[in-house]
C-alpha cells in the first residue's frame, strides 16, 4: 500500500497525508491527481502531495504525486543536513535512473522496472 506526506510533512513536521476513507474499500484508493503541465522546471513547492518511496534512517525518497510528474527528491535526515548534505532534485527524461543511481551512495538500491500500461481496458471483462 502506497504512502503519501504532503511537502510540510517531509519539511517540516513529519506527519503523514492520510484519510482513513481509503480503508472502506477491498479496492486500492489513492489520492486525486493531475499531470504537470511541463511548461516549466517542477520545483519542490509546486507539489503539494507526494508519495513514499522509502524512508530509511539517513534519507528520504519521495515521488511527485500531485502535481503528478517525474520528479523526485531525496531529503537527507537532520545529521547529514549538519555534515553539508542538501535536498536533492531529480527532474524530466531519465530522472529515475538518475535517482537510482544517487540512491546507491546512501546504500539504497532502487529498482527500475518498465511497465506497459494498457489504455483500452476492455479486455478485462
Amino acid at each position: 500500500m502506497p504512502f503519501f506526506k504532503t511537502t510540510k510533512n517531509i519539511l517540516i513536521d513529519h506527519g503523514e497525508h492520510f484519510d482513513p476513507n481509503w480503508m472502506d474499500s477491498n479496492e486500492l484508493i489513492l489520492p486525486p491527481k493531475q499531470d504537470w503541465t511541463y511548461d516549466r522546471e517542477m520545483q519542490i513547492e509546486d507539489v503539494d502531495l507526494w508519495e513514499v518511496i522509502g524512508e530509511w534512517g539517513n534519507v528520504g525518497i519521495y515521488a511527485a504525486w500531485q502535481p503528478y510528474a517525474e520528479f523526485y527528491i531525496i531529503k537527507p535526515n537532520y545529521s547529514l543536513i549538519a555534515a553539508g548534505y542538501d535536498i536533492e532534485t531529480f527532474y524530466g527524461s531519465k530522472a529515475s535512473m538518475r535517482l537510482a543511481e544517487r540512491a546507491k551512495h546512501f546504500g539504497i538500491s532502487l529498482k527500475q522496472n518498465k511497465i506497459w500500461v494498457d489504455q483500452d481496458k476492455s479486455w478485462l471483462f
